[in-house]
């Protein structure tokens, strides 16, 4: 596998196989899970920020939309790249800002 960026990977129209996808996504649910773990939120999940080494093992980069969690691990602020939200919390759906934010 190349190094750069999972984006990079997919607008060049590189296919992953399967294992290698899975692979990927299996290393993001376990990054994901251990910030959690230490009570940080990662708000900018997006493939620009997956970068992929030549071994095949990722880096999460880009914690500039971070955020330590309350006591419940939860936080009220609202972030997120244009390109990546939902219709509903672009036009701001009584459906998406009920509730809380993870």
């Amino acid at each position: 596998m190349t190094q750069g960026d999972l984006s990079a990977h997919v607008t060049m129209g590189r296919m992953l196989e399967e294992d290698q996808a899975r692979f990927i996504m299996a290393q993001i649910v376990l990054a994901l899970e251990y910030l959690h773990n230490k009570n940080i939120l990662y708000r900018d999940l997006k493939p620009e920020n997956i970068l992929l080494g030549d071994d095949g093992y990722i880096k999460v980069t880009d914690f500039g939309l971070a955020k330590e969690g309350d006591e419940h691990g939860r936080t009220q602020s609202f972030c997120g790249t244009l390109s990546y939200l939902t219709p509903e919390m672009l036009h701001h759906n009584e459906m998406s800002v009920k509730g809380d934010y993870y």
